[in-house]
């Protein structure tokens, strides 16, 4: 089962959505945005229920609040959104509006989709770290992620503060060592649906990251390009 936060002015409203949800085994837990806690770290995701457009600057100051307490999915709730408020929300770290355009069979389907795709390779992820530091003698490796801030310490380098969707795409690489990640999958498990610029916006993403890592795209120490099919983590 998911916890879902819901955070909103009120319980009432997107009935159709909750329902959803339920029928999807996640447990809705509502939070007003004054009582904002360090429960929510413990929700698999977060719903904002936007108030209105007018109020568009309430909403953005959520999800900058949220986005400081929790890394986990945070989408918002709006009964007719613009194009300019979905852009703005991305942009300071939402995963997405759920508007009058998505019916509940959809919106469920979507949310839980999502959910799974970050919890296997959560255990993916774990799985490998366990599996790996039994055969390592503790040594500390090359890149390490730390999930608190959206950074990575990167060895001869120190701490790299990321952005959510640099954070996301190395934790994929991370979880996928040694192996090819096709710009498909990276594609999908960020942003969970499929467009026609997904190998654009992939290798816009990884050359920012490598950028960061200090890892140069010609001679990659870390991130090493598969060609015509994606990256893969070497290291």
């Amino acid at each position: 089962m998911f916890n879902i936060a819901l955070v909103s002015h009120s319980q009432g409203g997107h009935s159709q959505y909750i329902e959803a949800l339920n029928e999807k085994n996640c447990s809705i837990h509502f939070f007003e945005p004054q009582d904002l806690n360090e429960q929510i770290k413990n929700m698999d995701a977060v719903m904002i229920k936007e108030a209105s457009l007018e109020e568009i600057g309430q909403t953005c100051e959520l999800i900058i609040r949220i986005r400081n307490l929790t890394s986990r999915f945070i989408w918002v709730l709006s009964d007719c959104s613009t194009k300019i408020n979905r852009m703005v929300y991305l942009q300071l770290g939402s995963d997405g509006t759920f508007d009058d355009r998505y019916d509940s069979d959809e919106f469920g389907l979507y949310v839980q989709t999502a959910l799974d795709r970050r919890k296997e390779n959560t255990e993916v992820l774990s799985s490998k770290i366990v599996s790996e530091g039994g055969t390592k003698n503790h040594e500390k490796d090359p890149i390490c992620l730390i999930p608190n801030n959206f950074s990575v310490e990167v060895e001869g380098i120190g701490e790299v503060s990321l952005t959510k969707l640099e954070f996301q795409a190395l934790e994929i690489l991370i979880g996928h060592k040694g192996e090819a990640v096709s710009y498909e999958e990276m594609y999908r498990t960020i942003w969970g649906k499929e467009t026609e610029d997904q190998k654009y916006r992939i290798s816009n993403l990884i050359f920012h990251l490598r950028k960061k890592i200090g890892d140069d795209p010609f001679k990659p120490k870390y991130i090493k390009t598969v060609r015509s099919r994606g990256y893969m983590l070497s290291v």
